[in-house]
């Protein structure tokens, strides 16, 4: 049977998705918080090469923009108001790291003067330059590129709660056997904020029956984020439910009648 080979490109959120030979070792959200736009910002990327041979890395920068109840793309640095710009910078563009090397990849950010209060970000990405080779079915080599986008994020001044709206919230049949609540929430303030969603379901007495395992993401100012809940393991029926979004200085609810079909 003649193969195919297929390239992929993906965006990993854990390290050592896909028994990926170069991880990232200090977490992929870098947070700063200075007093004022003056402060000059130095921050460190650890990065590791746990394969047998030598690996070359691509380090490039991308904004991170999640418009509300789309995916999230990566356009050019300097896209939107609230981009890092021209501002973040990196000590390397390239590296090749022996194996077993540990490298630190390491960046400042100078804040632009005109910068107010709030929330700036941007992303630092990490490219595998050799792809990760796969065996797919019906004979398809799959050539999977591995990148890690690294959110490096910058409060300045001293960081508010931001107000958090609900723009939508639908019930999802994923497959015969699965279902979810996918509830979209838009940061309306200044300052990013990280927020855990999660439902109280009740019957019809008002007695609770379940509260689901938190669900948490990243809110940037001015930007949404979708939150899935899994609710397959709740009987069919109409229910009365609660929504809270915790973001652990102000906690937002919304109330709404759930049919599980």
């Amino acid at each position: 049977m003649k193969k195919w080979t297929a390239y992929l490109s993906l965006l990993l959120m854990t390290p050592g998705y896909l028994s990926a030979s170069v991880v990232i070792l200090n977490g992929l959200t870098h947070s700063h918080s200075i007093p004022n736009s003056e402060t000059r910002i130095q921050g460190v990327i650890k990065v590791k090469n746990d394969g047998t041979k030598d690996s070359r890395i691509l380090v490039y920068r991308q904004d991170l923009v999640s418009e509300c109840d789309q995916a999230s793309t990566y356009p050019d640095a300097g896209s939107h108001g609230r981009s890092l710009g021209q501002g973040l910078k990196t000590n390397v563009d390239e590296k090749l790291i022996a194996a077993s090397e540990e490298f630190d990849i390491r960046y400042t950010v100078e804040p632009n003067k005109a910068w107010q209060q709030g929330t700036y970000w941007e992303v630092i990405m990490v490219e595998v330059a050799d792809p990760v080779r796969q065996e797919a079915h019906s004979g398809i080599r799959v050539n999977s590129k591995i990148r890690y986008a690294i959110q490096v994020i910058v409060d300045i001044g001293p960081a508010e709660g931001p107000a958090l709206s609900y723009e939508k919230v639908a019930y999802e049949k994923v497959s015969a056997e699965q279902a979810m609540l996918k509830v979209v929430l838009k940061n309306n303030g200044t300052y990013g904020t990280r927020a855990e969603v999660i439902l109280e379901v009740y019957d019809a007495a008002g007695a609770k029956l379940k509260t689901t395992q938190p669900s948490s993401r990243m809110l940037y100012p001015g930007s949404c984020s979708t939150f899935e809940i899994p609710v397959t393991d709740i009987p069919k029926g109409k229910y009365d439910c609660v929504i809270i979004a915790d973001t652990k200085k102000d906690l937002f609810g919304s109330n709404i009648s759930l049919q599980i079909e």
